[in-house]
């Protein structure tokens, strides 16, 4: 019982031996392909994987890009914004001092560009390491999309609560004091 089928065939004389051979070349031909088609398939997969991973790797880089361009942008647009509406500081006698980065800096200014700075009609706006003076509307656009630009904006409230328990409510403070 050693024999096999083709061999039990070849010996009852049912088949020759040419027929037995291309039998087995078939056999053979059939599991070769099999392997070659679970390789390709393997293969197929793994290409798509790489191909996966590429177009996700070039989704996030072309995203940082946009985001770079979009920094770059937003800061042209304020540089703009500034350059235009910036308020000359010439000829300015009296010393204006801040707070910038916990660093006290001192301007020269004249004295209605100081009282405007108090009012809140006026801000100042760090640029490029030197300071400017813009209106008020400047500020809070600029405001939007980079606070730590502005460095002085003495911003009224719309709707300025008034404390009930202060006893010093019903006194105005003058607007020209001088501190």
């Amino acid at each position: 019982m050693g024999s096999t089928l083709q061999d039990q065939f070849l010996k009852m004389g049912l088949v020759d031996k040419k027929q037995a051979n291309t039998v087995k070349k078939a056999q053979h031909k059939k599991k070769a392909e099999q392997g070659k088609k679970e390789s390709i398939n393997e293969g197929i997969i793994q290409a798509q994987q790489a191909l996966a991973a590429k177009k996700e790797r070039s989704r996030l880089l072309n995203q940082k890009k946009n985001e770079e361009l979009k920094e770059q942008e937003t800061a042209a647009q304020i540089r703009q914004l500034i350059d235009s509406n910036r308020i000359s500081m010439a000829g300015g006698e009296t010393p204006y001092n801040f707070t910038d980065s916990n660093k006290i800096k001192r301007l020269f200014l004249k004295k209605e560009t100081i009282e405007q700075l108090s009012r809140g009609t006026l801000a100042i706006i760090r640029q490029a390491g030197e300071y400017q003076i813009v209106p008020a509307g400047v500020a809070l656009k600029v405001q939007k999309f980079n606070r730590k630009l502005v460095v002085v904006f003495h911003a009224q409230e719309k709707n300025p609560s008034v404390d009930q328990d202060d006893p010093y409510a019903e006194f105005q403070v003058p607007e020209d004091l001088i501190w």
